[in-house]
């Protein structure tokens, strides 16, 4: 398993999220002052509807990559010629696709939310530019995979981090020059054409490196379509239903609460996405794993990555615990918070989200798309109709309590049992591992309460960053020392990783 390669996976994973939190962090405040609450409300349910034009997409990228790397491992070359041929030409089929259907629901887009879009500043030709830069964005996601499975990763990775600071310039410069929320449609179609042009660019680099002419064959196209027959409706109805939360509830509460949920949910999600990345981080290396037939090393990796993306699941969820009514309003401002029993329900469902993500990812790696596929087919048929009723009808709450049922009933035991017929479930899931993470859970949280407790008593009121970042501080020290003293694994490798970025080049230096 190639570590360079692996390391520039987590580059792209993590540096993808971490400037998307930077952004985020810095943008939304601005957002806030300098566009309306209501646009702003009613521009963020209708980004729900125009996603809709992502289900045009099948997951042609996440096959991509997949096949692309186990081909890459078996060596098989002129296989990978028609494959990438196939998919440019699924992905300019999507592209056509997904632009008309995003000028479908743009006609719609008012009855559906029940509100008048033409009567919200530059709303309507926000949208409008949304729905270029939205098709243009999968075909980004297709080219990124040709790229990922090429072992093309640093390419991929330097694309993808410029393209999210060429976004916040140009959003940035939008906002000072009061375009509003046309500034955050400019800025999404300045990242997507940049991206595209990045990767092009890099894709004919690498082919022309490895020898490989791009070929279109009919008959292959012909069955690289067929692995979509259930990719491609897993995505349509995991889409839609994951969307229709925002869209069923902006019926039924005002514009600004509905701000007011996305701002709570903003850093919840960030950091899922941030952790999640770990996962998806994998995929490449596993899928080449396999086509050499490599299981040891495959089972070596998620041994210990499973572990750092266990008590990285097992931190967050516990910091968000104690600090998230500090983080937002020193975030935002007062008035902003959504309260605990939401923020609660939320972080239960981050967290649980989170493990049965990582096992859904990892079985896609090792090729199981299609049982994947069909489960959540299935599951979010349910999800969706169980997502319209708890939402009308009780608002909120109701969708977060459905969203963590179908994760304890559903996902972590599909899951589960797939890992567990593919060989790798006990790797995963060792009674050692989740010993440690179940001390390492309710030791971290008695002290997270204990840290809050004092450190509020200590601290003048209104300081929310200040208690933020304190408090942060101390469980974020005390944390590490507890991992670090009930997981020996976590012990050598620490003393390894020291060892090799701190203590030989200090050594260095003073020997020079």
């Amino acid at each position: 398993m190639d570590k360079k390669i692996l390391k520039w996976n987590f580059i792209f994973q993590y540096g993808w999220v971490l400037t998307n939190i930077f952004n985020s962090i810095l943008l939304l405040p601005l957002y806030l002052k300098n566009i309306d609450k209501d646009t702003l409300g009613i521009w963020l349910a209708t980004g729900n509807i125009l996603s809709w034009m992502t289900l045009a997409d099948p997951g042609v990228g996440e096959v991509l990559q997949q096949r692309i790397a186990e081909l890459m491992g078996r060596h098989q070359h002129a296989e990978i010629k028609k494959t990438i041929g196939s998919g440019v030409a699924a992905s300019v089929a999507i592209l056509i696709i997904s632009i008309t259907l995003g000028f479908v629901f743009y006609v719609f887009v008012g009855a559906i939310i029940d509100k008048d879009v033409s009567s919200y500043p530059h709303l309507s030709s926000a949208l409008l530019i949304s729905i270029i830069s939205t098709g243009l964005m999968l075909i980004s996601f297709s080219l990124s995979g040709i790229n990922q499975g090429l072992h093309n990763s640093a390419q991929v990775a330097i694309s993808s981090l410029s393209a999210n600071f060429v976004f916040l310039i140009v959003n940035i410069l939008g906002l000072y020059l009061g375009y509003g929320v046309l500034s955050i449609a400019l800025a999404n179609l300045a990242r997507a054409l940049f991206i595209n042009a990045y990767n092009i660019i890099s894709l004919s680099s690498i082919t022309k490196r490895l020898h490989l002419q791009i070929i279109f064959e009919r008959r292959h196209f012909q069955k690289f379509i067929r692995i979509f027959s259930f990719t491609s409706a897993s995505k349509i109805i995991t889409g839609l239903s994951a969307s229709l939360e925002m869209i069923v509830l902006a019926r039924y509460i005002s514009p600004a609460m509905i701000t007011i949920y996305e701002i709570n949910k903003r850093p919840i999600n960030i950091t899922y996405s941030l952790i999640g990345r770990h996962s998806v981080a994998l995929m490449p290396s596993i899928s080449h794993s396999k086509g050499t037939g490599d299981k040891k090393s495959i089972l070596e990796l998620l041994d210990i990555q499973f572990r750092f993306y266990l008590y990285a699941a097992i931190f967050a969820s516990l910091l968000f615990l104690f600090n998230y009514e500090y983080i937002i309003t020193a975030w935002t401002g007062q008035g902003q918070y959504a309260g605990n029993q939401i923020i609660w329900l939320l972080i239960a469902s981050f967290f649980l989200n989170l493990i049965s993500y990582f096992m859904a990812t990892i079985g896609y790696a090792l090729g199981d798309i299609k049982m994947n596929s069909f489960y959540n087919i299935i599951r979010n048929l349910i999800f969706g109709v169980m997502i319209f009723f708890s939402a009308r009808y009780y608002g909120i709450i109701g969708t977060v309590v459905v969203s963590i049922v179908f994760v304890l009933a559903g996902d972590l035991f599909f899951y589960a049992r797939r890992l567990s017929r593919l060989g790798y479930l006990e790797t995963i899931f060792q009674k050692s591992t989740i010993r440690k993470g179940a001390i390492i859970m309710l030791t971290a949280m008695l002290a997270g309460w204990a840290f809050r407790e004092m450190i509020a008593q200590l601290m003048p009121v209104g300081l929310y960053f200040s208690l933020f970042i304190i408090n942060a501080g101390i469980f974020s020290l005390f944390f590490a020392l507890l991992i670090l003293g009930v997981d020996s694994g976590m012990r050598i490798k620490s003393k390894e990783l020291a060892r090799k970025y701190v203590f030989t080049p200090l050594s260095k230096i003073k020997r020079a």
